[in-house]
């Protein structure tokens, strides 16, 4: 089981941690250039390797090819 992000539709956008893109500013502040979308959820998931080497979840007919 992987940490998943699914849109508001159900469909995965990022398998395993969200990359914020977190950026020192001119000013030296932080800022996240990469927030979460809105309506985006995270849940966990099964996480498999599929035929051209990429993850996909175990239930995407992508894997197979």
């Amino acid at each position: 089981m992987k940490k998943v992000f699914l849109d508001a539709d159900g469909h995965c956008i990022n398998i395993g941690d969200w990359d914020y893109r977190k950026q020192v500013n001119e000013l030296g502040e932080t800022v996240t250039t990469n927030p979460i979308p809105e309506g985006v959820t995270e849940s966990y998931a099964e996480v498999v390797t599929g035929w051209d080497g990429g993850i996909y979840l175990s239930t995407d007919p992508r894997k197979d090819g």
